[in-house]
């Protein structure tokens, strides 16, 4: 049975271990996202229309825009379901990490990691540098590899979801196998 942990995640205890849901979060942005999909499909349909209309291939756009065109009705239509239906699900053991990334009910991915090889688990906020904004998220090292996930993550949701990995499995905080804590 599931209980809220904290925030939008919620937990449940399995076998050996636990499964935690994070949903992706949600936002004012998506309204921009619709209302940007909705003219970008209306400006392909016009362009379609035109090019089958004419009939004259000097006339007509680009291939190229199409492909830009496609690939920006695709972009932006994954961006609101993830932001709709998304979620990473994390289930941790003795033995190791596994996340998952759901759309829609569909699994996009699956990355398991042995616990002896995760160091620095640790919460990464908000950061704002000029025009780019990178999400807080969950970081930590595996096998000299930076990796990430539960991106846009409260402080207390993570804390939250830290002391709840810690009652599995406690992760060392150094970097380094072979180091002490």
């Amino acid at each position: 049975m599931r209980e809220n942990l904290a925030g939008r995640l919620t937990w449940e205890p399995t076998g050996d271990g636990i499964r935690v849901e994070i949903p992706a979060r949600r936002s004012w942005t998506i309204l921009i996202h619709f209302v940007w999909l909705i003219a970008w499909l209306g400006a392909g349909w016009l362009a379609i229309t035109r090019i089958h209309e004419s009939h004259n291939a000097a006339t007509s756009i680009p291939l190229i825009w199409l492909v830009g065109w496609a690939v920006g009705v695709l972009f932006m239509t994954l961006s609101i379901l993830w932001s709709l239906s998304g979620r990473s699900v994390l289930e941790l053991n003795s033995c190791q990490l596994r996340i998952t990334r759901q759309m829609m009910g569909m699994q996009l991915g699956t990355r398991s990691y042995a616990n002896a090889d995760v160091r620095s688990l640790r919460f990464v906020p908000n950061r704002i540098r000029g025009r780019s904004n990178l999400p807080s998220h969950i970081s930590f090292e595996e096998n000299g590899k930076t990796r990430s996930f539960a991106w846009a993550l409260a402080e207390t949701e993570a804390l939250a979801l830290f002391s709840k990995m810690d009652q599995t499995y406690k992760f060392p905080k150094d970097s380094e196998p072979g180091q002490s804590a």
